[in-house]
Parts: structure tokens; sequence; C-alpha cells
């Protein structure tokens, strides 16, 4: 049994505090400690043996009772080292884009210098997609291809809809970067060249340029009637317009406000086509190129008429 006493002096030491009758001893003590550091360790270690009892049993029993006394004073946890720095968070890789679920994908294709490496996410399951109808051009990756390609409509039962990070490298270099949402450009997407200068960029918002002019046929904005295209303040891109119904009424695009290359208008409704009519600008908002009538359609799909002139 640990004399009182004794105890009370240690469990001080471990509060930090010195006793006075120590404090003063120390201060009357003139006589330097033996040079031999061996011998003096050893003393030490005796001293403490005789202290706490040569036994474990002991050793654990006067451990067990300090715990329980600096318990009942409020004190706990003295010795434990301060845990100034916060935990590390486990790094882990996302499954998901805007709350959908994801799965990686690498395409490859190409060869020699050519050789092409595309590192993409798609949705995970086919009932969380949702693509929307006002996209003209859906990109989706083909695992037969292992490739990313794009079409009108998702025309293909293998096809898995592009959603998250998308990299496209070329002979080992990164050429382009972005994100997709559900099938279609989203956020700001960047163009390489060879020695890694930046060559484009631009910003989409879920399929459009993100400075586009948008109207709609419903104040919840939900039905899409026309699209103007607008990228770093001016009017280029492909112009799109609908019917309430959202099937597309007119498609082309715009240079600087002017209209170029091919337009087409469609029928609301129609029977083995709908393609109203087809106009051909000029190549550029510079070409002073006549607008022509390329041909037109009725609603049961009959030419009702055809330009004979060739275009390129």
């Amino acid at each position: 049994m640990i004399k009182p006493y004794l105890f009370l002096g240690m469990s001080l030491l471990l509060l930090g505090q010195i006793p006075s009758w120590a404090q003063n001893s120390a201060l009357k003590t003139t006589k330097k400690p033996a040079i031999d550091s061996t011998q003096r360790n050893k003393n030490t270690l005796q001293n403490i043996s005789e202290l706490v009892g040569k036994s474990k049993e002991e050793s654990a029993d006067w451990k067990k009772e300090s715990k329980a006394i600096l318990s009942e004073l409020g004190i706990q946890n003295i010795g434990s080292k301060a845990k100034n720095s916060p935990k590390k968070k486990k790094i882990e890789l996302k499954d998901e884009y805007e709350g959908v679920k994801t799965e990686r994908r690498i395409g490859s294709y190409g060869s020699g210098n050519r050789a092409t490496v595309e590192e993409l996410n798609v949705v995970k399951y086919v009932e969380d997609e949702a693509v929307s109808p006002y996209s003209q051009e859906i990109w989706w990756y083909d695992p037969a291809q292992s490739r990313v390609v794009n079409s009108p409509i998702k025309d293909s039962k293998n096809a898995q809809i592009c959603h998250g990070p998308y990299r496209k490298f070329v002979h080992e270099n990164l050429v382009e970067e972005g994100h997709f949402y559900m099938g279609v450009k989203d956020g700001r997407w960047e163009n390489y060249g060879p020695e890694f200068e930046l060559e484009n960029k631009q910003y989409f918002k879920k399929g459009f340029p993100s400075e586009s002019v948008i109207s709609y046929f419903d104040k919840e904005k939900k039905k899409i009637q026309q699209v103007i295209p607008k990228v770093y303040g001016k009017f280029s891109g492909q112009y799109l317009s609908f019917y309430p119904n959202g099937l597309l009424k007119e498609e082309g695009k715009l240079d600087d406000s002017v209209k170029v290359g091919r337009w087409r208008e469609y029928h609301e409704k129609g029977s083995g086509g709908r393609l109203k009519k087809e106009w051909r600008y000029g190549k550029d908002k510079f070409d002073n190129f006549t607008p022509v009538l390329v041909q037109e359609r009725d609603n049961q799909a009959k030419i009702i008429f055809q330009n004979t002139q060739k275009f390129d």
C-alpha cells in the first residue's frame, strides 16, 4: 500500500505542482549530481521501483487508485498530447455529379500520332437519365467504338449518357476538357494546343452558351420558345426556335447576328418528315452571298420546290 504523503506528492507532480517542501529542499542542495549517468539512471529507476512497487500487480493497483482520485477531483487525461491539428480527411473519389450517380469510362482509339484517349463519366443508372428534349445533339459513350460520339438523338441501345468531368488526350497531350450534364456541355470548356497553350475557352449552361438569350412560352421557364446564342457579347452560334410541344421549328447559325450557312424550317406536324424549307446563306458575315431557297416541302414530305443549283 502506498503511503498517503507519497501518493499526494506523485499526484501533485502529475498536476505540474511541486510541493513547497520539495522546492525548499532543492534550494538547499548544493552538491553536484554524480558524473556517472548510468549509475544515476539506475538509482532513479530503483527509487521509482520502490515507490510504485516491484510487482506488476502493485503497479496496476496504483494506476487505478490514481485515476479514481483524479477523477473525483474533476481532472482527466493528464499527460495526453494536445491535438491542435485537425484530423486528416480521407480522400474519396467522387462517383456522382450534380447529385446523379456516375461511372468512369476510358475511351481509346486511333494510332500513332493520332492515338486518342478519353477520360469521362457516364450516368450509372438508366432511370436517372434525363436528357433535355431541346438538346439537338447528345454526347454519349459508345462501348462498341470505345469513344464518345454525338448525335441528334440517343439512337443506340448501348448508348451511355456522358455526365460529369471529361478530358481528351491526343498523343498523350491534353487537348480538351470540360463537364457534361446529361449529354450536353456544361460549365467551362477549354481547348489546348500542342504546347499546352490555351486556344479556346467557352462557357455553357446545360447545352447552350451561358450568355444566350432564351425566351419561354411559360412563366415557369420550362418550355423554351427561342434560343439566341451569345458568345463574348456577340450573337454567334447555333440559333434554335421551338413549337409549344417542344418540337424544333427553325435552326441555323449566326455569325455576329448575321445568318450563315444552312437554315431549316420545320412543320409542327408532318407525315414522313417535318422539313418545310431549307435556305442557303453566305459562309460568314463578310460574304455578300444572296440567300437562296434550296427546297420546300409540304407537311406530307412532298417536295413542292427544288433548286437545281449546286452548293458547296
